[in-house]
């Protein structure tokens, strides 16, 4: 009896382990069962869009215009203020010109003076000049003696030397004159530029030098700079149209100017897009996208894609999907230009979140 009873007791036992493992096994089934996770799809197409590409840069003037003024002296009158609107060839400020005009003056009366003696200088060559072509025809006549011919020829010669001194003083004072008149006409300093005033660093009653700065005007056209980097050069030239958005505020611009070198700080290129129809102010940050023309080829929302040290998406096949590396070529606002994928190929555009590489997926309307 104590035989059986311990052999009952063993299958006892054999038994609840078998069931035990039969139970875990159910289990492991269980936890290991995957759900399909539901995705929405785009088929990849061909398609033709207008493709632009953004930059950000920086407002500044097409030329800023230092101002200065030929003469030094009295600032006498200063005829605007900072920020004023200037058309090209307004008055600026003046240089008191009195001084300037008593220069003026004693440079005209030398002026008189030597005027006065090439005039006598030319009626005593003119003189001189007929009396030896008298002398020199009665010398080949040998009808004077070639003492009294030397003497008129002396005559003459020296008449000519003395004129030609008298021209030489005569135009020394006439560019003294007239250097000395044009300095009285550089006391009213004109605007080189329509444009506006951006700074003035005179005032009135000061004493200023010649050539030393005054004001600065800003043209009327203005540039957003920006900067070009190098796998760009290929798609954007001179003459682009581009679109410019300050804080909201919408302008049109052309693409004018590409530097030939870039810059060592950042390594992109210098470039200016001239706005034509807005004014902002100087410094302002803006939003400048270029018009590429129009582009075919895949395009795919740009939610679709995903970054993480490169940019992929996920492709759908047999109910699974799977993570692709692309390449994108150009964004214009919700939709990206990318290479990576062929066309009819199914991309995930939604539910995408919680996906890995060859997840299983349910392909929802």
């Amino acid at each position: 009896m104590k035989v059986n009873l311990k052999r009952g007791i063993a299958a006892i036992l054999i038994l609840v382990i078998l069931l035990s493992f039969s139970g875990c096994a159910k289990a492991d089934t269980i936890v290991t069962e995957e759900r399909a996770k539901a995705v929405k799809v785009q088929t990849a197409a061909l398609t033709a869009k207008n493709n632009t590409i953004l930059y950000i840069g920086t407002v500044d003037a097409k030329e800023l215009t230092n101002i200065s003024s030929k003469v030094g002296g009295k600032v006498k009158a200063v005829y605007v203020e900072k920020g004023d609107y200037v058309e090209k060839g307004s008055k600026l400020f003046e240089i008191d010109g009195t001084d300037l005009k008593f220069q003026v003056d004693a440079a005209k009366a030398q002026l008189d003076a030597a005027n006065l003696n090439i005039v006598k200088a030319k009626d005593s060559l003119d003189y001189s000049q007929n009396l030896y072509n008298q002398m020199k025809d009665l010398y080949d006549s040998n009808s004077i003696s070639k003492d009294q011919y030397d003497q008129v020829k002396l005559q003459f010669d020296t008449a000519s030397t003395t004129y030609n001194q008298a021209a030489a003083q005569y135009n020394a004072a006439k560019a003294d004159y007239d250097y000395k008149k044009s300095m009285i006409e550089d006391t009213v300093v004109v605007a080189d530029v329509s444009g506006r005033i951006v700074s003035i660093d005179i005032s009135e009653n000061e004493r200023i030098g010649a050539g030393g700065g005054a004001m600065t005007v800003r043209s009327d056209i203005q540039v957003i700079n920006i900067g070009i980097p190098q796998g760009d050069l290929k798609k954007v030239a001179v003459g682009a149209r581009a679109v410019v958005d300050v804080d909201g505020e919408i302008g049109e611009g052309i693409l004018t100017y590409i530097s030939e070198a870039p810059d060592r700080a950042t390594r992109t290129y210098n470039a200016e897009v001239e706005v034509s129809d807005k004014t902002f102010r100087l410094g302002m940050i803006g939003k400048v996208k270029i018009d590429l023309g129009e582009e075919k080829g895949i395009w795919i929302p740009v939610t679709s894609i995903f970054a993480n040290g490169e940019d992929y998406v996920y492709i759908i096949n047999d109910s699974r999907a799977f993570k692709r590396t692309i390449e994108i070529l150009a964004i214009d606002n919700e939709v990206a230009l990318i290479k990576g994928i062929e066309v009819g190929e199914q991309l995930a555009i939604s539910g995408m979140k919680n996906l890995n590489d060859g997840s299983k997926v349910n392909v929802v309307e």
